[in-house]
């Protein structure tokens, strides 16, 4: 344990080394360009020295206290391991465009099986992180990442991880999964050298269960994507978008049995039964990010149901960042993350219930209110975009391992 615990540090040391001598190579190169006057002729040697921040994120670069006047990330190759079969919310084309945005090199390896991985896996009876095995290898040879990121990381196997590891780079995983999936999360974070929960008090429970390397990144919006569209032909006054469950479809029924125009979009035919008056509310099927900015653009205000409510007080789940940054006001249960990371014009996007009876008060206020509640929605929809960005979070990300 304590040759693993100083194998680990060392590795970190020898990171952070590579990338402090990377950024100070940066900036003496970019200050002899300045001072000779050639900056123009060299975008070449710049672009590989480092990428500068710029844009919204100064302010923040600028509290940090620079090496020799520049605050500079050096440009670093980044193996980013994905899940390829997200519908709605897709972290797996988010997380990869922010890096490359910082001027990163990436690859992604999607570590779902194919086809005939699945038929592999099928008969000889194997893991699913077995079949996938190969490729993952294959990628860290071609790629030689000095980064290794996993978004959940459910089939990375211990051999790749070793892999990782042997070759000197630095390995991170973000689960997104908690608070619900924290015991399968417990089981997959401790093999990395950092990892992330979208849960803050989900960081206290990993750590009474002995895996100490977890901090609290929570999931985000895309604003290219996740932005308010203007006005749209009326869809209904309340729109649910998401997966089906029991406690969703009895909450959404209430809702619908009081009379309130509620429309529901996402796969719930197979769910609902055939007499469900909730068939003629429906419009089945996934959707993409963009289909559900439309969703929202189209109606007056959103219902957000976390899939744990009742279970955990904590846990922002995707929909609260996505629907906030299009401007469409939100009802959603109360989670402890509402009152900590928002700030109190963010809030106003967001009508907070805490009971099945609050929902149904707040719901009635909508049509009225409605012309009130977009405003303040599209107010905060603003800072959503520039401070919940899934940019933002890998700017912290990186700062967390040292390399940003």
């Amino acid at each position: 344990m304590l040759f693993g615990a100083v194998d680990r540090t060392s590795r970190h040391a020898r990171f952070g080394a590579r990338q402090q001598h990377a950024a100070l190579g940066a900036a003496h190169e970019l200050i002899a360009l300045l001072r000779t006057g050639r900056t123009g002729l060299r975008r070449g040697a710049a672009q590989r020295a480092a990428h500068e921040p710029c844009g919204e994120h100064d302010e923040q670069d600028e509290d940090q206290e620079p090496s020799h006047g520049l605050a500079i990330i050096a440009k670093m190759k980044i193996l980013v391991a994905v899940p390829g079969n997200l519908h709605t919310v897709r972290m797996n084309r988010f997380v990869p465009d922010a890096l490359a945005a910082l001027g990163h090199e990436i690859r992604v390896v999607d570590y779902s099986p194919t086809l005939l991985e699945k038929l592999r896996r099928k008969l000889a009876r194997r893991e699913a992180a077995e079949v996938v095995e190969a490729r993952l290898l294959a990628a860290l040879e071609e790629h030689r990442p000095e980064l290794f990121l996993a978004l959940y990381g459910v089939n990375v196997s211990k051999r790749v991880l070793g892999d990782v590891r042997a070759r000197g780079a630095v390995s991170a995983n973000w689960w997104l999964n908690d608070p619900f999936q924290l015991e399968r999360g417990a089981g997959i974070l401790g093999a990395y050298d950092f990892a992330f929960t979208n849960a803050r008090y989900s960081v206290e429970a990993y750590a009474a269960r002995g895996v100490k390397n977890v901090r609290f990144l929570p999931t985000a919006c895309e604003p290219a994507v996740h932005r308010p569209l203007g006005e749209r032909p009326s869809a209904c006054d309340i729109s649910f978008a998401g997966d089906w469950s029991a406690m969703r479809e009895q909450l959404v029924g209430s809702l619908a049995a009081q009379g309130f125009d509620l429309r529901v979009y996402g796969p719930w035919r197979r769910k609902l039964a055939s007499d469900s008056p909730l068939r003629a509310r429906l419009e089945h099927g996934f959707f993409s990010p963009e289909r559900m900015a439309e969703i929202f653009a189209a109606c007056k205000a959103t219902l957000n149901i976390h899939t744990w409510r009742g279970r955990f007080d904590y846990g922002l789940n995707p929909r609260v960042f996505e629907a906030a940054a299009c401007g469409v006001p939100q009802l959603v249960d109360w989670k402890r993350e509402l009152d900590e990371i928002f700030d109190e014009k963010e809030r106003a996007a967001f009508l907070i219930y805490r009971s099945d009876e609050e929902l149904l008060e707040k719901a009635r206020r909508v049509p009225a209110l409605a012309p009130e509640l977009r405003e303040k929605a599209l107010a905060a929809s603003t800072s959503i975009r520039e401070r919940h960005s899934y940019l933002a979070r890998v700017r912290e990300l990186l700062q967390v391992i040292g390399a940003g």
